[in-house]
């Protein structure tokens, strides 16, 4: 005897061969459990900013976010030597701020976003160390200057040039006077000679000159110096000739017809030329503290993209529920009784369909105001009128059959025909499409929550994330990319589901 399955098993046999669309159903079983369990398995307060939740947990970021850098001062006679006394700024303080100890070490903390500089001085001599907060490795910057003094003994009437040498944030080392001139220019060129302005507020002339090498002598009765760097001893005793480049500056003493007493700081030497801080205040990079990082009001993302979940499946769900049903009724209606019921259930489908759905939507947001409740309405309306016309016309199929004819034929109510052979004819194909409309909703409302109007634009709901983040997306790329691949991973499985169902569900599909 032949072994007979019951549908159900028929079903799950041909769509077990869907390997895209079981894939995509348990996916979908993850996003619904995450839903679920959403408010309960956040690490963080969706709607706090992280800051105020780090003391409850336990964590301390203070260090973590700040700098240190350890200095070392190197002297004329190449001996190293801790420094102290330091002259300290930041070039921005609205960025970072800055403050130092005895020992040389500079403790950097970041107080708003973006690149500058800190400058770091000690009587004649000045380096700066580039800063990126929150933000990628931006241009290098000129980081110190050394001169090498003259190697022979010198005497008066003497003249001589220095060589002069100068290392970028980067670490590249350039030598000479004329590489080093060559590089300012490749920055400018590039829209980077900010690198070499303290504020960002200098213009003109005067920031012109800021970007020029200029040379100094530091007793002019001993040593004069050229504009070119050209240096003539003048006189009996010790000078020092003095080279600026900005806010970064170096000397080199150099005795004639007399011997230096004791060595001079020639250059400051910073351990580290640039470093990359992050911001606590907002905007923290993904991390395995923050795994999606966090946003313009240091709100933890993937906290809000886990919570979120919830309110997303609710819209799809709610409006595709409510769309599918009244959609179903109508098209039942249409399609069964035919005549002036199906003309004027009819030409309503039609003016509802002459309007591209994300424009009926904004329209009735418009007449109904902006909230959540008034999104799910818009796309149960936007939903309605593609239900009635599948369903209108799988029962004017259904309805010519002739199990519908025998029991018309006998005294059957017209509501027990509709209910208990028409409907069950046709609730594959109402199954299917429904399956699939409820990704085109979640777009359709994350895209109003976009717009606006979404009622409360901080709630941890995908397309308000987009909404609050786009602001920034040119600079910050993680802000969008998790609730964006959020939308595109639920759409896309809803869809690939649905076209498993519906290559399941399709009798005309043998195994």
């Amino acid at each position: 005897m032949k072994k007979t399955h019951s549908p159900f098993h028929l079903f799950l046999k041909k769509f077990r061969k869907q390997t895209m669309a079981v894939a995509a159903f348990w996916v979908l079983i993850g996003i619904f459990l995450v839903g679920f369990a959403g408010p309960w398995i956040t690490p963080y307060d969706p709607n706090r900013p992280v800051t105020e939740q780090y003391a409850e947990k336990g964590i301390d970021r203070a260090k973590e976010m700040s700098g240190m850098i350890q200095v070392t001062g190197v002297m004329s006679d190449g001996t190293k030597r801790p420094l102290s006394d330091l002259t300290l700024q930041s070039a921005n303080r609205q960025i970072a701020s800055v403050s130092g100890n005895v020992s040389g070490s500079v403790s950097v903390t970041p107080v708003g976003q973006g690149s500058t500089m800190v400058v770091i001085a000690k009587d004649n001599v000045a380096t700066q160390v580039k800063l990126d907060v929150s933000m990628e490795d931006s241009a290098p910057i000129v980081s110190g200057l050394l001169l090498h003094g003259p190697t022979d003994a010198v005497k008066k009437g003497d003249t001589f040039e220095l060589e002069l040498e100068a290392w970028l944030s980067n670490g590249e080392k350039l030598v000479g006077v004329d590489p080093i001139r060559s590089k300012l220019q490749q920055l400018r060129k590039t829209g980077n000679s900010n690198a070499q302005e303290n504020n960002g507020f200098l213009s003109g002339k005067k920031k012109k000159e800021e970007q020029q090498i200029q040379y100094e002598s530091t007793n002019k009765d001993v040593l004069r110096v050229s504009s070119d760097g050209v240096v003539t001893s003048l006189a009996q005793g010790v000078g020092g000739v003095k080279v600026s480049l900005g806010a970064v500056s170096t000397i080199v003493p150099v005795a004639v017809d007399t011997k230096l007493k004791e060595p001079v700081l020639v250059q400051i030497f910073p351990d580290q030329m640039q470093i990359q801080l992050q911001d606590s205040s907002k905007h923290q990079q993904p991390s395995l503290l923050h795994w999606f990082g966090t946003d313009h009001q240091n709100r933890d993302i993937f906290s809000r993209v886990l919570a979120g979940t919830r309110e997303t499946l609710f819209i799809g769900f709610v409006s595709v529920g409510m769309g599918a049903i009244i959609g179903t009724l109508l098209g039942l209606l249409a399609g069964y009784y035919g005549r002036w019921i199906d003309s004027i259930i009819t030409r309503l489908t039609d003016i509802l369909l002459a309007f591209p759905g994300i424009l009926l939507a904004i329209a009735v947001i418009a007449v109904l105001g902006a909230g959540m409740a008034n999104i799910i309405f818009a796309v149960a309306v936007f939903t309605v009128p593609i239900f009635i016309r599948i369903v209108r016309g799988s029962a004017l199929s259904l309805k010519q059959m002739t199990y519908v004819e025998a029991a018309r034929s006998i005294g059957v109510q017209d509501f027990v025909i509709i209910m208990r052979h028409i409907l069950p004819g046709m609730l594959p194909v109402v199954m299917v499409y429904l399956t699939m409309r409820i990704g085109t909703a979640i777009l359709l409302g994350a895209a109003l929550s976009f717009l606006g109007l979404g009622g409360d634009i901080t709630a941890p709901e995908w397309g308000a994330m987009l909404s609050a983040a786009k602001d920034n997306s040119r600079n910050l790329f993680y802000p969008t990319f998790f609730p964006g691949i959020a939308i595109v991973l639920t759409v896309v499985c809803f869809n690939l589901f649905g076209d498993g169902l519906r290559d399941t569900l399709d009798p005309k599909l043998k195994e």
